[in-house]
């Protein structure tokens, strides 16, 4: 299990040579970035691949993807994921989260109130 990896049409590939993976994160990064975005009412859902293994076990397979929650009431929660398509359901997952507590009338923590 390596350290660095390259996302290219889908598909994740580990690069063992780190000035390899530096040059395509210089040039290709910000193009594969983004998995999904998703606003809600008092935040964002965001999910990325990272591109560096964030596993903190080397039993455990590689943690590329991650997911947070920007604002609201699951404000700077996050969950990380080794595929894109654990990624992409459990992007779905944290919006389905976000969008039940949004249907409580109460506002958020830190929401200004009117």
């Amino acid at each position: 299990m390596g350290r660095y990896y390259i996302l290219r049409s889908g598909d994740v590939i580990e690069e063992p040579d780190y000035d390899k993976w530096a040059r395509w994160y210089e040039t290709s990064y910000q193009e594969v970035r983004g998995v999904a975005s998703s606003q809600a009412a008092y935040g964002t859902v965001e999910t990325v691949f990272l591109g560096l293994n964030m596993s903190l076990s080397k039993d455990d397979p590689p943690k590329l993807f991650e997911t947070r929650v920007h604002g609201g009431w699951f404000d700077d929660q996050w969950e990380r994921y080794s595929t894109l398509e654990d990624a992409r359901a459990g992007h779905e997952a944290w919006v389905a989260r976000v969008a039940a507590a949004e249907e409580d009338e109460l506002l958020p923590p830190g929401c200004p109130t009117w």
